[in-house]
């Protein structure tokens, strides 16, 4: 009895079958891996990057209220510093700093007040002639130096500190203190830096003292919520900066964390990690859909070659069957051309090679610009560096992205980071490498490019770009930062961080300008 043999065009379809399934589930894995890798660090440093423009935030409006209110002490130091006509109208002019000003002579009773009546959350009433003798107040007048206080949780759960600073008479004697309140809760420049900063996807923002209190968080349940036990929380009371992935009860986050200079205090920033979902399964959805259009492109090809090929051999098998059954051959009839047809096979499987070809290079690319990814620049920047080839590296960053997206939408604000993007291209050359780095910071590797060819072609980018109305319908701005390879330079580190450091001078010094790093002293 004679086995059960398969036809050769079944056998091969099934090959090719095989083929592109393996390379798509491969392709698929590799693709989801990278994707799910990329988005992930993308998160995490960019919750990273606006903890720290948070906590820089921070820095700035404490450093602006300890000297307004100097500036308030110096001047009530003269003798004709009078309640109506001076206290308040310099607290009416910082009524969006302050929630009340006062003045202590050196018992720490109120002298002077503004508004003249405060009743405070506790339905206490201060006013001229209440002595204040709180710990803080004691340290005050003892110390006879500017400070601010901690956080301070009143009985009916208000959260507020006191910004300070010594009063001394025209004969520089001490003769009290000047006192301002800031409720945290209350509408004041804190509580607008700090805000919710909550978004759809689930996004939040908040604040902790360095006791480990919370002291602003989306949810109001959890003001003045200890968690100290925390382990970003551990982290932050060593005054550290970073990024991780957290767990909360049953739900994971990428974190970026940092501590603010002034008062010690920890800005969290936190995305859930099934964030990254929506964009991964899109990703497996094309995939699958080119690859199943693929297959049937190749099923067709295949089918039209494989019988191309097994015609001739099945007229031979047909011809050598009826030979023997007959016992004689036609040669007449012997016409096939193997050689040619195994060349057409050949050619099918260049095509399969091409096509897992393409594939990869997606991977290579931004999905949302078309711009090379960190991936792609991280590996194309080391390899330069390893062979010591010549190049400047321009970073630029978006001014005021933030703005963008709360004003017009993300829909828009992609539309504004695509169009940044054509706009970079059209400022490299085929040698150059064009890439975004993550978020709304992008680069260019300049080939061959001194720092004043780079410098040249930032200020270019930069005036085109502040010249050109975007997706907005106005104008946006950019803050670039430019270096090159140095000779002492072996790792992208070093190289990264100068120009990292010359944007964040432009972001510094007043942003939309280009900053050539210079060494620092």
């Amino acid at each position: 009895m004679m086995k059960k043999v398969l036809k050769l065009n079944v056998v091969i379809n099934i090959l090719v079958i095989l083929v592109v399934f393996f390379a798509t589930v491969i392709h698929l894995y590799s693709s989801m891996d990278a994707l799910r890798t990329s988005l992930t660090n993308n998160y995490l440093e960019s919750n990273h990057n606006y903890a720290i423009k948070l906590a820089e935030e921070v820095d700035y409006i404490t450093d602006e209220l300890q000297k307004r209110i100097i500036t308030i002490a110096n001047l009530s130091s003269s003798s004709d510093f009078r309640q109506q006509s001076n206290l308040d109208t310099l607290f009416y002019s910082e009524n969006d700093h302050f929630n009340s000003i006062f003045f202590t002579d050196t018992n720490g009773v109120i002298q002077l007040i503004s508004p003249s009546v405060i009743n405070t959350p506790d339905n206490i009433s201060v006013r001229a002639g209440t002595k204040i003798d709180s710990e803080i107040m004691k340290r005050a007048l003892t110390e006879k130096k500017p400070f601010i206080s901690e956080v301070y949780k009143t009985k009916s759960g208000t959260l507020f500190l006191l910004v300070t600073a010594p009063v001394f008479n025209e004969q520089r004697e001490h003769i009290g203190v000047m006192v301002g309140t800031v409720y945290l809760e209350d509408q004041n420049a804190i509580k607008i830096a700090l805000g919710t900063h909550g978004y759809d996807d689930g996004s939040y923002v908040f604040a902790v003292d360095k006791k480990g209190h919370i002291i602003s968080h989306p949810n109001i349940s959890r003001i003045y919520a200890d968690i100290s036990d925390n382990p970003i929380m551990k982290i932050l009371k060593q005054g550290k900066s970073g990024f991780d992935k957290v767990t909360k009860g049953d739900k994971e986050y990428f974190a970026g964390y940092t501590t603010t200079k002034n008062l010690g205090w920890g800005i969290v920033s936190l995305t859930p990690a099934s964030t990254i979902n929506e964009p991964i399964n899109d990703l497996l959805i094309k995939i699958v859909t080119r690859s199943l259009t693929t297959l049937i492109i190749l099923l067709i090809i295949a089918t039209f070659l494989v019988r191309s090929i097994t015609k001739p051999l099945t007229e031979l098998a047909l011809y050598s069957e009826k030979s023997i059954l007959n016992r004689k051959i036609d040669i007449g009839k012997d016409d096939i051309n193997i050689q040619s047809h195994i060349y057409e096979i050949n050619q099918l499987y260049r095509q399969v090679k091409s096509h897992l070809v393409m594939l990869k290079k997606e991977v290579q690319l931004d999905g949302l610009t078309g711009l090379a990814n960190r991936r792609t620049f991280d590996e194309i920047i080391k390899d330069w560096i390893n062979k010591r080839q010549s190049f400047s590296i321009i970073f630029l960053d978006i001014d005021n992205f933030k703005k963008v997206n709360d004003t017009y939408g993300h829909l828009v604000g992609d539309d504004v980071l695509r169009y940044l993007s054509a706009t970079i291209n059209n400022f490299s050359s085929e040698d150059d490498l064009s890439f975004r780095y993550g978020g709304e910071e992008f680069g260019i590797l300049l080939k061959n490019k001194s720092e004043d060819e780079a410098y040249k072609i930032a200020e270019q980018l930069r005036r085109k770009i502040e010249q050109t109305a975007s997706p907005t319908g106005k104008p946006i701005t950019v803050s670039l930062g430019v270096t090159s390879l140095k000779e002492m330079d072996n790792h992208p580190k070093t190289i990264i961080e100068r120009a990292d450091y010359a944007l964040y001078q432009s972001k510094k010094t007043g942003k939309n300008r280009t900053t050539l790093y210079k060494k620092q002293d």
